[in-house]
């Protein structure tokens, strides 16, 4: 709930509880000062009630409070304003399924002669221990994606979808490439 939805529901509280508490004051006073008669001593002081020109206090219905500008948000982000959190597990899983593509054309082409390029999957490279170590660069870009998602810097609210787009396309370029890549004669 924002700032201004509080105090509004607030101001609006706090009126219905004067009328409520002053309302059959100020009935009684206006019928006894029409009929003649003394008025009623109150326990609770009578609020003062704006006149117009020549007619009879109204009530609450003539009261009008003014909105307050507020010049600081205070840190509020709207829900309308924060990037999707779908996008970004849209985005992570076409991240993952990229590099999972890459690490099985890995092992294709490494079962064909090839070797692996890489110097950080070269480790991995002969076993199916390469499907867990790929998947480690994409945790941390989702991470950072995430971070950049809900920074209060906005250049990097702006360009959150980068790392997890980058690296799909790192991840789906490698793989195509390790599909035409041929074998050692």
């Amino acid at each position: 709930m924002k700032f201004r939805e509080i105090r509004n529901k607030g101001c609006i509280a706090l009126l219905l509880v004067t009328a409520l508490l002053a309302g059959p004051e100020l009935a009684v006073a206006g019928s006894a000062a029409r009929a003649g008669a003394p008025e009623a001593p109150s326990a609770l002081p009578v609020a003062p009630v704006p006149m117009n020109s020549a007619q009879e206090p109204q009530g609450l219905e003539a009261l009008r409070l003014q909105e307050p500008e507020i010049h600081k948000t205070f840190g509020v982000k709207t829900v309308e304003g924060a990037p999707s959190r779908r996008k970004w597990i849209a985005l992570g899983l076409a991240e993952h399924a990229a590099a999972g593509f890459d690490a099985f054309t890995t092992e294709q082409a490494i079962g064909r002669g090839a070797v692996e390029g890489d110097p950080l999957m070269r480790p991995f490279a002969g076993s199916p221990s390469i499907y867990a170590a790929i998947q480690l660069a994409p945790l941390a870009l989702d991470y950072a994606a995430r971070r950049m998602q809900r920074s209060a810097n906005p250049i990097l609210r702006k360009f959150w979808w980068m790392p997890q787009t980058g690296a799909t396309a790192m991840y789906l370029f490698s793989g195509v490439h390790n599909l035409g890549v041929p074998g050692r004669p």
